[in-house]
This record gives C-alpha cells, structure tokens and sequence, in this order.
C-alpha cells in the first residue's frame, strides 16, 4: 500500500481556490475507481506555510497515468487550477507493515 501526496504551492493568497478545486479533481478520481483523498491547507488561519494545498490519498499499486482514462472533470478543473499554481509536486511512500517488516528480516 502507498501513500500519495500532491502538493500544490499556490500563488500568494490563491490558496484557498486551489483548496476549492482540488476536491473537484479528487472527487471524480473517486468516481473513476481511485480511493478516496483528503484535501488540506495551512498557513491560512493555522500556524504553517502559507499558500500550499494537499490532497493524499492511498492506492494498493503505483502505475502510469493513462491519459485517455482521466476523467472529464480532472482535465477541466486542472486546467483552471494550474493558472493559480506556482509548483505542482507528487510525493509517494510506502506504508510500513508488519509483513513487510518481516520480510526485511525486522521484527
């Protein structure tokens, strides 16, 4: 299993569209198949960074996006999104369990 993070750093004082767009984008993922994310911010009311977006998510098996399976949704709301955007990142991690603990010979 993996844990996938988008990080979406946004214009100054952009953050808060983003956050409204991002759950657009993840929601027809959902729709597609994906498992369902969790869309974040801070630094907009609470102590942190300003002006970064997150949306994670988990998925069994790490694969290539196909381009003509992406929903409809996704290409339209991106599309929009990207011109508030300053970076756009994806971070992936693999969940530590018990039987891969073992199989790395750590108990």
């Amino acid at each position: 299993m993996y844990v996938i993070r988008r990080i979406a750093k946004t214009q100054p004082g952009a953050a808060w569209q983003v956050a409204g767009s991002l759950p657009k984008i993840t929601q027809a993922y959902e729709e597609a198949g994906r498992n369902p994310a969790k869309v974040y911010i801070q630094g907009q009311g609470v102590p942190g960074e300003p002006n970064i977006v997150y949306a994670e998510w988990t998925q069994e098996r790490i694969e290539p996006v196909n381009m003509r399976t992406v929903p409809e949704a996704v290409r339209t709301n991106n599309a929009e999104m990207q011109k508030l955007l300053t970076e756009y990142t994806i971070e992936f991690y693999e969940m530590v369990t018990p039987e891969k603990l073992e199989v790395r010979g750590i108990s």
